[in-house]
């Protein structure tokens, strides 16, 4: 069996890998993928070893809560409390960390008696307690329990060295000293503070992803009722009543036509941008938009059962089967958290091997735990990551997710929804075939006469490129158009012969029921896409495009864009998009902007949504694109590859730190003032480093060229 949990009390990704390594560890489990983001818990457990209950069991005693089902909004709801909980204790550790620093900063640089110096010391504690043992009491919290989850990471790291620097700076101000550590403590809550902030805001919109898929189709019916229609909320609507939906608005529920006969634009639950006709017997769904006349429908489905609410669900289950990613710094501070307590252990040890005193053996231990205490390490990834949105910002990108953002730079695949992302998702007028006697200006003008005055893709496609309206408006018919000329004929604008091999729409215009020729529609295709595929070809990517579009609209493209047939899905739904993924070379990528691509991209491991994307799609992918063409795409991918440069070099320096404090302190060779010092060395040189991704000069030999991110238009 496999189901979907939603799960309570996730606070950080280690808490998510922790518990997903107690589930996975049950017996009769297959696969457990814990995401953080969503607090989801997707589980595949043999049903007849292990009941759900046990499994809610095992969850709670790893100190969570698992939940059946909670609504995004209400998820939505307690992460915006979340918010405003960490960013009151960000304020008191910015604070009261500020009046902790000063006084250390003044001992630092100042040559004061020592009673002077050790008050200001025992000021500088005073003002830190409140930010590590209530501000940062969280963090203390979760390091106690990824102990017990036996999945140590960044809390606990962090937590040893606010714990140890607190109690080697008492222990100094007990022997009479001044030489403290309080603000090395406070600048790491402080920090974790901030990037905790900034997870549970990331986490919050990955939660609102799922919000606006439900948006997108109305929540209101008008419902037949016995003494008339009337409007209800889609909740209230069972199977079997009867909605009506007129012309020009969304379909509210799924169900079987009963009375009508219309055009409909599924583009929203599919990508295609074909015009489906539909009549009595013919099933339609709720977000697709009625462009005829006024539907009867027999509603089939409830809410929450509709097609476009299992896409949503759909969206959970690909975001949660990522399970709990793991980083670079995720991994060393899982085994510095482990290897820093037994190294001060031995350090101390060592000391009384030596014949050193047990004060003396205890300050060499204490000196080593601070020593490394992991500020460099805490903020390696988050500085890099800071400065990657920044820039990205400046570029019209916005990264939403860091670790789909550092597997852009890794990918091997590259699918792209044709409709909207390759294509501009308008139609145009591409051939004009006047009949004999005729000239394209007359069709041209005859056609714009039936469609002025009417809101519809076709009518706006061709008023376009007639260069205005004309007449004094025409008249929408189920599947066409007519107005009457000066001269009182009537010209009819009707659907002709069906798409072509070339993927164009063909349209018959007549006056007076005499032919007066064919007018072909197509899809715009988008400006920059074919320079944009021929550089990802020439990087070695496998491209594909994947469509809900029949097949001659995705040939066409194809052909034009320089892609093979075998590199093109059409009439894909959005499950076949996800399937498709499934088969490709790690990690994929998936470009595209409508509701149906909403699962594919979650299912992706960096999702990108392009400047005209639907909401729903924003907010389901990785790296959105807020500005600009599909040339923004290449650049998202140039950025993401310095970013994984500068983030290896920022790990590099606070590892090889670590290397050099860690003999210097087992020694004795390095002192408590000297430890302090080359700590703060460290985490200057992780943050000036993080300053060269948006530099010509962060991008190093043989770096991309798009190493500025100019916004176009």
């Amino acid at each position: 069996m496999r189901r979907l949990f939603a799960i309570d009390g996730l606070a950080c990704a280690g808490c998510a890998r922790g518990l997903e390594n107690r589930l996975s560890a049950l017996p009769g489990v297959n696969r457990a993928g814990v995401h953080y983001l969503t607090g989801s818990a997707l589980i595949d457990w043999d049903d007849t070893a292990l009941s759900p209950e046990a499994l809610a069991r095992a969850t709670a005693a790893a100190g969570y809560r698992m939940i059946e089902r909670l609504r995004p909004e209400e998820t939505s709801a307690a992460l915006g409390r979340e918010i405003h909980r960490l960013g009151v204790r960000l304020a008191v550790a910015v604070v009261a960390g500020m009046w902790s620093m000063l006084p250390a900063i003044v001992i630092y640089l100042t040559d004061l008696s020592p009673t002077v110096s050790w008050w200001l010391a025992l000021a500088s504690g005073i003002f830190a307690l409140p930010v590590v043992f209530w501000a940062g009491s969280g963090f203390l919290w979760m390091a106690w329990r990824s102990i017990r989850l036996r999945s140590p990471g960044m809390d606990l790291l962090v937590s040893i060295g606010t714990l140890s620097a607190c109690l080697a700076s008492g222990w100094a101000l007990w022997q009479g000293q001044s030489v403290v550590w309080f603000d090395t403590a406070t600048m790491l809550v402080t920090l974790l503070l901030f990037g905790r902030l900034v997870d549970v805001v990331t986490r919050r919109r990955a939660i609102d992803a799922l919000s606006a898929m439900e948006a997108a189709a109305p929540e209101l019916a008008r419902v037949e009722t016995p003494d008339g229609w009337h409007t209800r909320p889609c909740a209230e609507v069972a199977p079997g009543q009867r909605v009506a939906v007129d012309a020009g608005a969304p379909i509210s529920m799924d169900g079987v036509v009963v009375s009508g006969r219309s055009q409909v634009n599924r583009a929203v639950l599919t990508g295609e941008t074909r015009l489906v006709p539909v009549g009595p017997g013919d099933r339609v769904e709720a977000g697709a938009l009625n462009l005829g006349q006024r539907l009867i429908l027999r509603v089939e489905r409830a809410h929450g059962d509709r097609e476009i609410d299992r896409m949503g669900g759909a969206i959970a289950l690909e975001i949660a089967r990522r399970g709990a990613a793991r980083s670079v710094a995720d991994t060393w501070a899982e085994r510095l958290s482990i290897a820093i307590p037994v190294l001060g252990g031995l350090a101390g040890l060592a000391g009384l091997l030596l014949g050193l005193g047990p004060e003396e053996s205890l300050l060499r231990a204490l000196t080593l735990l601070v020593g490394v205490c992991p500020c460099a390490l805490s903020i390696a990834l988050p500085l890099a990551q800071m400065r990657a949105a920044q820039v990205a910002a400046e570029g019209g990108l916005r990264l939403r997710d860091p670790e789909g953002f550092a597997a852009l730079a890794r990918a091997r695949s590259i699918v792209f929804d044709k409709t909207g992302t390759l294509t501009e998702g308008r139609l145009r007028v591409a051939a004009l075939r006047p009949a004999d006697g005729w000239s394209g200006t007359d069709l041209l003008a005859l056609a714009a006469r039936a469609e002025t005055g009417i809101r519809h893709p076709i009518a706006e496609a061709i008023v376009t490129a007639h260069g205005g309206e004309l007449g004094e408006g025409g008249q929408r018919l189920p599947r066409g158009a007519e107005a009457r000329t000066p001269e009182g004929g009537q010209v009819r604008v009707s659907a002709g012969a069906e798409q072509g091999l070339e993927g164009r729409s063909w349209l018959q215009v007549t006056l007076e029921g005499r032919p007066v020729g064919e007018i072909a529609l197509a899809d715009t295709p988008a400006r920059g896409a074919a320079e944009m595929i021929a550089c990802l070809r020439a990087e070695g990517l496998a491209l594909r495009i994947a469509t809900g579009d029949g097949a001659g609209a995705a040939m066409g493209l194809a052909r034009d864009l320089g892609l093979s047939p075998a590199e093109v899905r059409h009439g894909c739904t959005p499950a076949d998009k996800v399937a498709l993924i499934e088969t490709l070379p790690k990690p994929v990528i998936f470009v595209g902007d409508g509701v149906n691509d909403g699962p594919a991209l979650a299912a992706a491991e960096c999702g990108i949504s392009v400047a005209s994307a639907h909401s729903a799609a924003a907010q389901t992918a990785d790296v959105v694109v807020t500005a600009g063409g599909l040339d923004r795409v290449l650049a998202a991918r140039a950025l993401s590859r310095r970013f994984g440069r500068i983030a290896r070099e920022n790990l590099v320096l606070a590892l090889a730190y670590n290397a050099v404090i860690v003999p210097a302190a087992f020694t004795g060779v390095l002192g408590p003032a000297a430890a302090a010092l080359a700590m703060l060395a460290s985490s200057v040189s992780v943050v000036l480093n993080s300053q060269r991704l948006g530099s010509r000069a962060g991008a190093g030999p043989g770096a991309d060229t798009a190493t500025v991110l100019p916004v176009t238009g």
